[in-house]
């Protein structure tokens, strides 16, 4: 009897293993690391993808929050980018500064340009980084992280090859720095009652007049925030699935020059 009982403790032994391979290798795909900027550390969370590299890479910023709101939606984004080919960075600028909300116009002004460091330094670190193609480098933002992602884009054009925002927008002071902009795409509400669609249409005609590669798509009814699932008041499912599409078709186009390859559903974060 006992010699018939070992093939069934040997497949349990194996389950076992199979079970933690995949449960390690799952964590392991929003891997948490650091970098220093003034002096100072800045949390960031990476995903990488099973090639040899280097890789073009997309950084990723979010928006005005608490601090660590939303990091299952940006994990998945993460390792969504992983899939596509990308070496995806999410910066968590709240680092060195208070994390702020929608409505401190104040503290968003007080703070901007430490987290505009924070992210030129994540730049330079990735350049330093041997997995990381450093003259394929996109920015993703949304919300505040759009106005970060636009705002690094103007200040040093040279450094990203490609910037998708999210119901954002390019501050006064840089509107004169479009002219330079990477190609850009532009994703907004028109029922947006944080950030008015008027700067995504702003944006999109100083573009224009600058002969900038840029696409624009502005959705009817859709409010801020359109493509959280955990926003059940603002999200729209079929927005949600447009815009990431849109999204990966122009990172692809702009950053491998290639159509996207995505078996990915923003419907399913």
């Amino acid at each position: 009897m006992i010699p018939a009982r070992k093939p069934s403790a040997w497949r349990f032994i194996a389950a076992c293993v199979l079970v933690i391979a995949f449960s390690t290798d799952a964590s392991a795909a929003w891997i948490r690391g650091e970098y220093t900027s003034a002096g100072k550390p800045v949390e960031e969370y990476h995903c990488a993808p099973r090639s040899p590299g280097p890789d073009p890479a997309i950084i990723i910023l979010h928006g005005a929050s608490p601090k660590g709101a939303a990091f299952d939606y940006f994990e998945h984004v993460c390792t969504a980018l992983a899939a596509e080919g990308y070496y995806a960075e999410f910066i968590e600028y709240y680092s060195q500064t208070p994390a702020i909300l929608g409505d401190q116009a104040d503290e968003m002004q007080k703070y901007f340009p430490v987290w505009l460091a924070e992210i030129r330094d994540g730049v330079a670190a990735l350049h330093a980084n041997p997995a990381v193609d450093s003259t394929r480098v996109g920015l993703l933002g949304y919300s505040l992280g759009a106005f970060l992602a636009l705002s690094s884009g103007a200040l040093a054009p040279d450094k990203f090859s490609a910037i998708v925002e999210y119901y954002g927008g390019l501050p006064l002071p840089l509107l004169e720095q479009a002219k330079n902009m990477p190609p850009v795409l532009i994703l907004h509400g028109d029922a947006d009652t944080l950030v008015p669609v008027a700067l995504a249409k702003q944006l999109d005609s100083l573009l224009t007049a600058a002969d900038r590669p840029h696409e624009l798509r502005i959705y009817p009814g859709a409010a801020h925030g359109f493509n959280f699932p955990r926003s059940p008041r603002w999200y729209n499912a079929s927005d949600a699935d447009d815009s990431w599409k849109l999204t990966l078709g122009f990172f692809a186009r702009y950053l491998k020059g290639t159509p996207p390859t995505s078996t990915t559903s923003a419907s399913g974060f």
